[in-house]
């Protein structure tokens, strides 16, 4: 056979490869970008921590919607499966669970309160499966975070610290930490103690209890008053700070009570709200002006109870899935990204948590709750 022809054979069987390459390539791009977006959520809808999975549904269900009306990323559509922990570590476990080997989520979101959030955080180590809890805080020790796991507010330490001041002006001597027992609560009344230590007093005095709701703290109410404690810190949810507050009235004890934003939602409408009057409050549910124009028309109401960390945790945790080639990757494209979406500009600490939020201190007066003056 002619050399000239020979050689016309093989570069026309050098194009069909080249070409045959070409379209599976382009195949196997056209299937991942036609693939959705998987995120998983472990939520609370039921039990006492639901109102906080109300407004985390909300977040993320109004994130998905702006991200899937705009094209998606990369083309590609989010779609997202939320499970209910039922306020649950173990609910929680089975959640996580069946989220990576039915639903194969390719990212978990979840823990509205520590207990729930905490005990997913080895899995996601194990699986290497990207894990951000948006309305938790970074506690050394006790909320502890690993290379798979990311959190939406920074070390609970500092935020606690927004007090020093408050307390160095407030006429102080004995100060009490009340708190549910738990790595929330325990970084709560550690934080305090090395205030009060820096302020130049004898540190707290520590209370905790075991159960959340319906609760009986005469026992307690009276051992602080004999020991002369004149401001007392509520770690409290459900119906535990007006059992609190109630029973220190009947029994005449009236220090300064301090708590933070949450203790709002356990006294709604027909509870006696005159107990609130004059309680400090540590106030980090602080949205932006547009999350809250957003929330807003979507919903009718005010965000609150972190519903925008939860709507910024979708639009990360979905861009570093669609910019990585798999799920035990996605860690580290967050861990290095800085990230903008229509709420917040967002990049994370060495520690995986945020570097700061907006945090405000807060006094109820005349049933409205205002800004704490100097």
């Amino acid at each position: 056979m002619n050399k000239k022809i020979i050689g016309g054979v093989i570069a026309v069987i050098i194009v069909l490869i080249a070409a045959t390459v070409l379209v599976k390539n382009n195949s196997k791009q056209s299937d991942v970008s036609s693939h959705p977006i998987k995120i998983g959520a472990v939520i609370s809808l039921s039990g006492f921590a639901a109102p906080w999975g109300e407004y985390a549904r909300n977040g993320m269900n109004l994130a998905v919607k702006q991200i899937n009306e705009a094209g998606g990323i990369n083309g590609r559509q989010v779609e997202l499966i939320i499970e209910d922990d039922h306020t649950d570590g173990k609910d929680a476990v089975s959640a996580y669970t069946k989220l990576i080997s039915v639903d194969h989520a390719q990212g978990i979101l979840g823990g509205v309160f520590d207990f729930t959030g905490q005990p997913l955080l080895p899995l996601a180590l194990n699986n290497k499966i990207p894990f951000i809890s948006a309305s938790n805080f970074r506690i050394p020790g006790g909320f502890e975070l690993n290379s798979q796991s990311f959190v939406m507010l920074p070390d609970f330490s500092k935020v606690i610290r927004q007090l020093k001041t408050y307390l160095s002006f407030s006429t102080v001597k004995s100060v009490a930490v009340v708190h549910f027992k738990s790595s929330f609560g325990n970084e709560i009344a550690k934080t305090l103690d090395a205030v009060v230590k820096e302020n130049g007093g004898e540190g707290i005095v520590n209370e905790e209890y075991g159960k959340i709701g319906d609760n009986n703290f005469r026992t307690t109410i009276a051992k602080l008053k004999a020991q002369h404690v004149d401001t007392v810190f509520l770690d409290m949810v459900g119906n535990d700070p007006v059992n609190f507050l109630t029973q220190s009235r009947q029994l005449g004890f009236a220090p300064k009570f301090i708590s933070y934003n949450g203790v709002l939602d356990s006294f709604p409408e027909g509870t006696d709200k005159s107990l609130l009057e004059g309680v400090t409050i540590l106030n980090w549910e602080i949205s932006g002006p547009r999350f809250i124009e957003m929330y807003k028309s979507a919903y009718g109401v005010e965000p609150t109870k972190s519903a925008d960390k939860w709507f910024d945790a979708v639009y990360v945790m979905a861009q570093g899935i669609a910019q990585s080639s798999d799920s035990s990757a996605v860690a580290t494209y967050i861990e290095r990204t800085k990230f903008t979406t229509p709420d917040d500009t967002i990049m994370f600490t060495s520690d995986h948590a945020v570097g700061d939020i907006s945090t405000a201190i807060q006094v109820v007066k005349d049933g409205m709750v205002v800004e704490w003056v100097r």
